[in-house]
Parts: C-alpha cells; sequence; structure tokens
C-alpha cells in the first residue's frame, strides 16, 4: 500500500506537486507503524517499531520472536528503493 502526502497543511490538489513524496505503508505492521522519517540521502519514508513488528509477525505466522526479528532484520538490510520502510531497534 501506498501514501502519498505532501507534508504541509496548504496542499491545493492533485495539480499541487511540489514536494509530493509516496511512503510505503506495510498493512500487516499497520501497528508497530511509527511516523515519516526524513531519510538522510533521500525522500521521507515509513519508520515501524523493529520490536513490535517482531513481536507482530510472530503472532500472526507463529515463529519465533529471533526468527521474527532476524526477518525484520533482513527485510531492513535488503529492501530497496527509494520508499523502503526503515525499522527503528530501541
Amino acid at each position: 500500500m501506498n501514501w502519498s502526502d505532501r507534508f504541509s497543511l496548504d496542499f491545493n490538489g492533485p495539480e499541487d506537486v511540489e514536494g509530493h513524496y509516496t511512503i510505503t505503508i506495510l498493512d500487516e505492521l499497520a501497528e508497530a507503524y511509527m511516523g515519516v522519517i526524513r531519510h538522510p540521502n533521500g525522500p521521507p519514508i515509513s519508520c515501524y517499531s523493529h520490536e513490535l513488528s517482531a513481536h507482530i509477525l510472530s503472532k500472526k505466522w507463529h515463529i519465533t520472536k529471533k526468527s521474527a526479528s532476524n526477518l525484520i532484520d533482513y527485510i531492513a538490510q535488503n529492501a530497496s528503493g527509494d520508499s523502503a520502510p526503515a525499522f527503528l531497534k530501541t
């Protein structure tokens, strides 16, 4: 799922495309969604809690939290594209 926003209260409609970015939202990890961050070398991206994402996947897929955490690490390291999400470890 992609979500697009201009990050402005003055959005004038579809013809106003200045500052328009596409952000990838992962439906399955919606509860772990933390917000939007500005990537240091690219456009803003969606950010998810690593720990909560691993918890969600372990429950939904009936796998260990360690396996789910490894899967999140793999996704974070191998996701490609300008709108690939980030996972915040705390």
